[in-house]
């Protein structure tokens, strides 16, 4: 058995996957130790072409090919796929701290925990990151439980697949996989660590992320609308059909009603998005039962999801002006 799995989805990377792949070589970790799995979502490009030596020269990385089917089906092939102890989701466009890999692994290990949560850091696209890559960090840690670290550590504005490394018998005990549907890490994360047992929160740098050109709200679209609406449905399910404590449901609630307030953002400050706003809305009454859609959090909550409720366009009128 492999300590880990590293599996990336890829899919018009050719840009960059040979620098992730390069920062992962940088990791102190002997090629026996690791496996890196390479899930070819159909990539029109020569993402696959431009990493052939690393391919070649390493039998620990696996390239699996499929039709293109998206990221999450990617992730669930890889994860499929996989012998390691861990498994650690990457992103083919965003790159490791150096060695940091040599220090976290081994602690996952000799704790046993269940999910180890890191650090990250960020950087634009075209400029210089290579002081983000050799940092100089003393590594400390805090042992939670799942319910501590998920109420005191995951925002959900940063539900990042990529800051975990994740038992894989976990996953595979628990039936946890990535949904088809964009936002897969908000309901991914979330799932795992309301299902966690044990969660070492170590304040140490692993992943360095690279922001794109463009905001991801211009970038929005109905499909993506929509999938933010199954992402809702499946969190509230989670919620109803988990036996969690108080505390918890509320800060699932709370997350969701967060998510939810995204959404409302982005139509109101997409035109497009706004013209097509009454099939959104229809696509999520579908999704979610009328009486499953009320937030008692607080009075803002529960004013936004009684006017949605009860007259949604008109409340979108209101948030426009």
């Amino acid at each position: 058995m492999k300590l880990l799995s590293i599996i990336i989805p890829v899919y018009n990377v050719e840009r960059y996957i040979r620098e992730c792949l390069g920062s992962i070589f940088r990791q102190g970790l002997s090629d026996d130790e690791f496996e890196i799995i390479l899930v070819n979502d159909g990539t029109p490009d020569n993402s696959i072409g431009v990493v052939s030596d690393y391919i070649e020269g390493h039998d620990n990385v696996i390239v699996l090919n499929q039709n293109n089917q998206g990221v999450s089906k990617a992730r669930n092939a890889g994860l499929a796929k996989s012998q390691g102890k861990y498994v650690y989701f990457m992103d083919p466009d965003d790159l490791l701290v150096d060695d940091a890999l040599s220090t976290l692994l081994p602690k996952a290990i000799a704790s046993n925990a269940e999910i180890l949560m890191a650090d990250y850091c960020r950087f634009n696209d075209g400029c210089d990151y290579s002081n983000l890559l050799h940092v100089d960090q003393v590594y400390s840690e805090h042992k939670k439980t799942g319910e501590q670290a998920y109420l005191e550590d995951l925002s959900p504005y940063e539900c990042y697949i990529w800051l975990l490394l994740i038992k894989r018998v976990f996953l595979i005990n628990n039936q946890i996989t990535f949904k088809p549907f964009w936002y897969e890490d908000t309901l991914f994360c979330q799932e795992c660590f309301v299902k966690a047992k044990y969660v070492l929160r170590t304040r140490y740098q692993l992943y360095v992320y690279r922001l794109h050109a463009g905001s991801f709200t211009s970038s929005m679209n109905i499909n993506k609308m929509k999938d933010l609406n199954s992402c809702l449905s499946a969190l509230i399910e989670l919620k109803e059909t988990g036996s969690f404590s108080d505390i918890v449901k509320k800060k699932l609630s709370d997350n969701i009603f967060a998510s939810f307030s995204y959404g409302l953002w982005c139509i109101t400050h997409n035109d497009i998005l706004y013209k097509d706003r009454k099939i959104i809305i229809s696509d999520l009454k579908a999704k979610i039962p009328p009486s499953h859609f009320m937030f008692y959090g607080d009075i803002k909550q529960m004013i936004v999801s009684l006017l949605f409720r009860l007259c949604p366009y008109f409340y979108l009128v209101l948030r426009k002006r």
